[in-house]
């Protein structure tokens, strides 16, 4: 995507919670995983994206969505650590928001597919541009994610709190873990 097209998006607040689950013993603000293997915003061996869901419930969908993709299935990928995190940015390009979509000449179905050469430009695009996240319908069909882009934030502002331990696929029902 050609960045004049994504400047031309106005950036716009974002504050609330954000949400991620991952293995045990990662550091829950590096990105690092994301930055080596690629993800809906980021090409492999780019820059560092940090992907958080907008609720819990968007985390647990999100993360039966990438177990299901793989033999072991959810199951074996756990036991997981969910954090939540407190947000306050300023520069983000909301993906979600039907103008911003129709600037960009793109649908919802444009953002979720398995075809992620469109999202990846945006990402590209935005991180060149300073952006600090995108906003964007989960691919999982729940909620939102927020792709924080760590290299154009002050790490200062996020504190990921523990808030669960999945041990089991029953913690992902009961919010207990």
């Amino acid at each position: 995507m050609d960045p004049a097209v994504i400047a031309s998006v106005s950036p716009v607040a974002y504050e609330g919670d954000g949400y991620r689950q991952q293995a045990p013993g990662y550091d829950p603000l590096s990105g690092e995983g994301a930055r080596r293997q690629g993800g809906r915003f980021n090409p492999p061996a780019t820059f560092s994206v940090l992907y958080l869901c907008s609720t819990r419930a968007c985390t647990v969908a999100e993360f039966l969505r990438a177990g299901t993709r793989l033999a072991i299935g959810p199951a074996g990928l756990l036991p997981r650590h969910l954090f939540r995190y407190t947000l306050r940015l300023d520069r983000v390009v909301d993906l979600s928001a039907e103008e911003n979509l129709d600037r960009l000449g793109l649908s919802e179905d444009d953002l979720v597919s398995e075809d992620l050469s469109i999202t990846r430009s945006i990402g590209e695009a935005a991180h060149s541009l300073g952006f600090q996240a995108l906003r964007s319908p989960s691919a999982a069909g729940q909620d939102h994610v927020v792709a924080i882009l760590i290299e154009n934030i002050d790490r200062e502002g996020l504190d990921p709190e523990l808030e669960e331990v999945w041990s089991s696929l029953s913690d992902l029902e009961s919010g207990s873990g």
